[in-house]
């Protein structure tokens, strides 16, 4: 992926590039741990001379998922899950440590064309659960 600043990335998704939206972006951009909204909030609340309020980051994160430049994802039961890595891909849960890794989408068999003609497949996603070896 091209290098670019959070403001070009924001403006490549039509988003006006406010402070709060730089800082939560930038967050969630440069992780691969596909943070909660609450995790994001904690990792970014000390980072603006203003203060900033929970309803902030849960509009923000709305308006980067509606604007595509952020995939919300559910893995498991709980709080959805932000990934800065909007290509397709799948995921492995870590069920010891809880980290979660990508997987390249190729490294999954296709699955859709094995539902039959019944069914018209727009997206899917597989979440793997297991431990990850040293």
């Amino acid at each position: 992926m091209e290098k670019i600043s959070i403001e070009q990335f924001l403006q490549k998704f039509s988003v006006k590039p406010t402070p709060q939206r730089m800082v939560i972006a930038e967050y969630v951009c440069n992780t691969k741990s596909h943070p909660t909204a609450d995790q994001i909030f904690q990792g970014v609340a000390n980072r603006l001379p203003i203060a900033l309020s929970r309803a902030t980051v849960y509009n923000t994160l709305n308006t980067l998922v509606q604007a595509k430049a952020l995939n919300e994802v559910y893995l498991e039961s709980g709080p959805a899950r932000y990934d800065a890595n909007i290509d397709d891909h799948h995921h492995f849960i870590d069920t010891k440590t809880g980290e979660v890794f990508d997987i390249d989408a190729d490294k999954v068999k296709a699955l859709a064309p094995e539902l039959g003609s019944g069914f018209k497949v727009h997206h899917y996603s597989v979440t793997f659960f297991g431990e990850k070896s040293k």
